[in-house]
């Protein structure tokens, strides 16, 4: 990711929702709803996964299960690449509650 991307991105917890120019090339369709993270729910008019993973989605917005998080909104109509943060190892002495 570059800096441009993360200050062109809208974030919500562990996931940042990227502006992208164009569509994925090749990509299979998974419907208007799909989570990541576990607990953040991409809704969206389109969304799929590219054939290494990525999740994109055409005018998206972000709502989380565990209403921790406010719902965000793409910025304009088009196709976002959403990120997800990796988890870290919790240290020893601590246990990581999730997001």
């Amino acid at each position: 990711m570059t800096e441009r991307q993360l200050a062109s991105g809208i974030r919500q917890g562990d996931v940042l929702l990227v502006p992208e120019r164009g569509q994925p090339k090749v990509a299979k369709e998974i419907g208007p709803q799909h989570t990541v993270g576990q607990s953040h729910e991409i809704r969206a008019a389109r969304v799929v996964v590219t054939i290494d993973g990525r999740v994109w989605a055409y005018s998206p917005s972000v709502w989380h299960g565990k209403n921790q998080h406010d719902p965000i909104f793409a910025d304009h109509e088009g196709w976002h690449s959403v990120r997800v943060a990796r988890e870290e190892m919790a240290w020893n002495f601590s246990v990581r509650l999730g997001d």
